[in-house]
């Protein structure tokens, strides 16, 4: 089930996106929960949608010019390097970064799925934080190619350029991809840069798990010496990853978890070596392991509703069943964090519930969640769901108790 990507800070970064060495280069992988104990490259980062790296096979991204040279690595606290663009498609000019205000750079383009699942969300973005930050969405495509995308249907009644709120912009001969994806290592779209009100590097990583560390910077309460330390570790996963997905695919497991303890043990512990943790237990099939380290998982996210909503939503869907009170903890947590106000959230809610065979509450969270929707169907589609089982039962089709599978 594809479904809007909200999760993790967990920067969808390097360090999660190290262990999809296979399935993730060339195309989207399957959405699907991987199956437990099957042998193999460990799955995508956890996530619905994978980080697309190159367009669909047989489909060549535009690019406007050659590439230049990349840069020095750019990192969390780099300065940010100025844009250059060739044509602005959306909004007015940025001329440079201004002190005091904060920037969101975002990579993306029109054939990239993922890219165009977060575009909604980077509207609302926009919309939430107004003058205060401010969004810009960069591709390497042609100026004609965004204008074909933005003129096309997003829902009913609404083509792309109603939806996107924000600005969007032709990359200059590639320059502002190469100052930045190049210069910090990352191959995958959509990536986005936090630029500080100081013009230096805040975060970088998947665009719809920045919610957490936006918010931070944008109050001044962003611990930029964590997110510098939480770089270094993700560079450190990077350096293990070829090793670490051999090991995998060979079942050694508890050499591919030796690997994770010498990453806590020289880096500390977080959010990304507990996920990583998470789907090489899976993988081997130790229920009891994942048990526990799911628990330390929400812990750990205990105060990010985008990684609350993503374990709750993969433990609700996954096989075999996974553990309905802690999906259930972690879902519940996620939506008290957003006041209840994020449908993607609301959504995982009722599906926690549904998955727990508590139907009446599931069609009540489902309800609000469609009440919230910003045009993604598969919501509104989950209620038409649950309201048919509710009326199956009333015609005495009642369903078992925590029936999860569809």
């Amino acid at each position: 089930m594809s479904r809007l990507l909200t999760r993790r800070v967990v920067a969808l970064g390097m360090a999660l996106l190290v262990v999809a060495v296979a399935g993730c280069e060339k195309s989207t992988p399957p959405t699907g929960p991987s199956k437990v104990g099957s042998a193999g490259p460990l799955p995508p980062p956890p996530g619905r949608d994978a980080t697309v790296v190159s367009p669909p096979a047989g489909q060549k991204p535009d690019v406007v010019a050659k590439s230049p040279e990349p840069p020095a690595v750019l990192g969390v606290g780099s300065p940010a390097p100025a844009l250059s663009i060739a044509k602005w498609m959306t909004g007015e000019p940025i001329d440079g970064f201004q002190p005091g205000t904060v920037y969101v750079v975002e990579f993306w383009a029109t054939w990239c799925p993922p890219c165009r699942t977060s575009m909604p969300h980077l509207s609302q973005l926009q919309q939430k934080y107004g003058n205060d930050v401010m969004f810009v969405g960069v591709t390497r495509e042609p100026e004609e190619t965004v204008k074909q995308f933005l003129g096309q249907e997003q829902a009913p009644g609404k083509t792309w350029a109603d939806v996107v709120q924000y600005r969007l912009a032709v990359d200059a001969a590639d320059a502002t991809n190469t100052a930045y994806m190049s210069a910090a290592q990352q191959s995958g779209i959509p990536t986005a840069f936090i630029v500080g009100r100081d013009a230096l590097i805040e975060w970088l990583g998947h665009p719809m798990t920045m919610d957490d560390p936006l918010e931070k910077v944008a109050a001044g309460t962003w611990d930029r010496k964590a997110a510098i330390a939480l770089f270094q570790q993700q560079q450190k996963l990077e350096q293990i990853s070829g090793e670490l997905s051999t090991k995998v695919r060979n079942q050694e497991w508890d050499a591919a978890l030796g690997l994770l303890d010498q990453v806590e043990q020289e880096t500390g512990s977080s959010v990304e070596v507990s996920q990583i943790r998470l789907a090489v237990l899976q993988k081997a099939g130790r229920t009891e392991e994942v048990a526990k380290v799911q628990a330390v998982l929400i812990d750990q996210a205990w105060d990010s509703a985008m990684t609350l909503n993503e374990i709750a939503w993969k433990m609700a869907t996954s096989q075999p069943v996974g553990d309905f009170d802690l999906a259930f903890k972690a879902a519940q947590r996620a939506s008290e964090l957003t006041n209840h106000q994020d449908a993607t959230i609301l959504d995982t809610l009722a599906r926690v519930y549904y998955e727990k065979g508590q139907l009446d509450e599931a069609i009540e969270w489902q309800k609000k969640a469609v009440e919230r929707n910003q045009g993604n169907p598969e919501i509104d589609a989950a209620l038409k769901k649950y309201e048919t089982e509710k009326a199956n039962q009333s015609g005495g089709a009642n369903r078992p108790e925590g029936n999860a599978k569809q």
